[in-house]
């Protein structure tokens, strides 16, 4: 399944790493400011079997799909979970519902009015999020997590916000509403270094998220690289569909430190589904993966996927941009 997002935007990840320059974005945190403009969508990532050692992608011929092309996506409306809040937010937005994406707000960042909220959302095409496990309090009316916001633009710009966000109801038969938004400064060029900290610091380390049932599409990768950062080596067999669990690369798995961001929107399928993630290890290094997905009953397990090293950055370009072929 190959799915084309509409520009080269997610650059901007990528460029983090050369700027610390700090620009106000009032609707999702602190605005990371590429210095340089999105290239155009380059090629295809090319997929090992889920049997196979990840493998970096080899580049296809170039192609690219106009935005005026893709659909809209369906409305998603669903406050049950933190993460469903997240991704509903990020429907909204890019449905141009923004009077929704407003009211999940139970306090607006920086006291912006609807107008205002509106507004500064004005020239941006899409946007994609990510965000780590969320961390609760002992009442569970409160959870904190960590997210990327990346923010495509129509004049063929681009910028990345990068916070960790509260999320609160009044008791647990409320809906979830997004309270707060809060930057980590970025003073040095460090930025795989932050989000890691900020993942470990606003999320659910993964040594210490609890294993539990794969009910959602983004809680079958948590609980995946959750029982690896365990080595739980029963709970990491049980996310994947029988005989299709892969071979991890001897990196990843002897790091002492995982860091885990989901893309909060799977691509859908009726019971079939492919999503993305990125992974921060505490040597540095980072991955991008792809990972197809199915579901029996109620239980989400993944059934195919492969890892890609950031490095070169044209692999994380490619692969995130374009999207995902398993």
């Amino acid at each position: 399944m190959k799915v084309f997002l509409r520009r080269g935007w997610l650059l901007a990840l990528l460029v983090l790493a050369a700027c610390a320059n700090q620009v106000p974005a009032p609707t999702v945190g602190v605005t990371l400011q590429p210095e340089a403009s999105p290239t155009q969508a380059l090629a295809a990532a090319s997929p090992t079997t889920s049997a196979a050692t990840p493998a970096a992608a080899s580049p296809t011929a170039s192609e690219s799909t106009p935005a005026d092309t893709l659909p809209q996506p369906n409305a998603f409306d669903d406050q049950t979970t933190p993460v469903k809040l997240f991704r509903s937010l990020v429907n909204a937005l890019n449905r141009g519902e923004y009077e929704r994406a407003y009211s999940y707000w139970a306090t607006p960042p920086g006291g912006i009015d609807q107008g205002g909220f509106s507004a500064s959302f004005f020239g941006i095409d899409l946007v994609v999020g990510l965000v780590t496990a969320p961390t609760y309090n002992t009442s569970q009316t409160e959870a904190r997590m960590a997210g990327i916001v990346l923010l495509g633009m129509s004049d063929g710009g681009a910028r990345a916000d990068t916070a960790c966000y509260l999320a609160t109801r009044a008791d647990v038969n409320s809906p979830w509403q997004l309270s707060s938004s809060n930057s980590m400064p970025t003073t040095t060029n460090d930025v795989l270094g932050v989000l890691d900290q900020q993942a470990r610091e606003c999320g659910t380390p993964l040594e210490q998220l609890a294993l539990t049932q794969q009910t959602t599409i983004p809680e079958v990768l948590f609980g995946y690289y959750a029982g690896l950062a365990q080595a739980d080596q029963a709970k990491t067999a049980e996310t994947w569909v029988e005989g299709t669990l892969p071979t991890v690369p001897d990196n990843l798995r002897q790091s002492n430190q995982l860091s885990v961001y989901v893309n909060v929107t799977p691509v859908e399928t009726e019971a079939a589904a492919f999503l993305q993630t990125i992974i921060l290890a505490d040597t540095k290094a980072m991955w991008v993966g792809c990972y197809g997905a199915s579901q029996q009953a109620d239980t989400w397990r993944l059934n195919s996927g492969y890892l890609q090293a950031s490095s070169p950055a044209t692999v994380l370009i490619q692969t995130l941009t374009q999207g995902c072929d398993i």
